[in-house]
């Protein structure tokens, strides 16, 4: 009889080509470059094939690889199907979903293999906007679950995340006063910004304001002005030095939920998403 195929094997596989390395699907799955190296070792060892080519320029799949590829996601969809099926108080159907606007980047390159895999059944439809605009739309019912990013001083739904926000950019003006940028949406990042900047009782010149946190970033990078960003969403930029704060702020997000779910059910997705989005 011929042997089985370990399904692990084929999910490193996978996550090696999803993420053009060794490297980067070790640190993707938590384990280190050389026990990812003997896992496709193993799987080439009992296809009898090659399936990659490795070389100085990275990875490339050899043919037998193409058809691995192919099979071994239709293996791997196959298998979230059946634990779907056997799963109690699993999602199914239709399922609109909204998320913060300005993660959206990185939020859906998690999101979208989140319900593949963990809610094979669902068939979603994602809203992207701010989170002061996704809340009512959940209290509605128009969404049927949403990240927001939290109110300060208040107890939401269910944590996913924290992060902090801080200035960044170096920008000032020609006698040393900042030049500075918030949004212009109604959101916690420009109430924080402001106050921030009050607290700090520092001279400050409003040089932009920009409707995304993308683009205050980008201004930020040209050096045109400081802004209040995400850290996550810095990288390759300077914190400011006349704008640090004292004590840290930090924001929270978390998964709410409109009146369509029971209550045990919204705590399962979000476990399964802060498992993810953790990754």
């Amino acid at each position: 009889m011929p042997p089985a195929l370990d399904l692990e094997l084929i999910k490193t596989f996978l996550t090696v080509v999803e993420t053009r390395g060794f490297k980067a699907a070790a640190e993707q799955l938590h384990k280190t470059p050389a026990a990812i190296s003997q896992q496709i070792k193993r799987l080439e060892d009992i296809l009898g094939q090659r399936v990659l080519e490795r070389s100085n320029q990275g990875i490339s799949l050899t043919s037998a690889g193409e058809v691995l590829k192919d099979k071994g996601q239709r293996l791997m969809s196959l298998n979230y199907e059946l634990l779907g099926d056997l799963r109690e108080n699993e999602l199914t159907g239709q399922l609109s979903f909204g998320a913060p606007t300005d993660y959206a980047p990185a939020l859906l390159q998690k999101l979208l293999p989140i319900f593949q895999r963990e809610f094979p059944k669902v068939a979603p439809n994602i809203v992207l906007d701010r989170s002061r605009a996704l809340r009512p739309r959940v209290k509605a019912s128009t969404l049927d679950m949403a990240i927001v990013a939290i109110e300060p001083d208040t107890e939401e739904g269910h944590s996913l995340w924290t992060e902090e926000i801080a200035w960044f950019g170096a920008a000032v003006d020609w006698d040393g006063t900042p030049r500075v940028g918030v949004l212009t949406t109604d959101c916690i990042l420009r109430d924080q910004a402001l106050k921030t900047l009050k607290d700090l009782q520092t001279n400050h010149n409003l040089v932009l304001e920009a409707g995304t946190v993308a683009a205050l970033r980008d201004a930020v990078e040209a050096g045109f002005c400081q802004a209040f960003l995400p850290i996550s969403l810095t990288e390759g930029l300077e914190r400011s030095h006349v704008l640090s704060t004292q004590s840290p702020f930090n924001l929270g997000f978390g998964l709410i939920s409109g009146q369509r779910f029971d209550g045990d059910t919204v705590p399962s997705v979000a476990s399964k998403f802060r498992r993810a989005l953790s990754d």
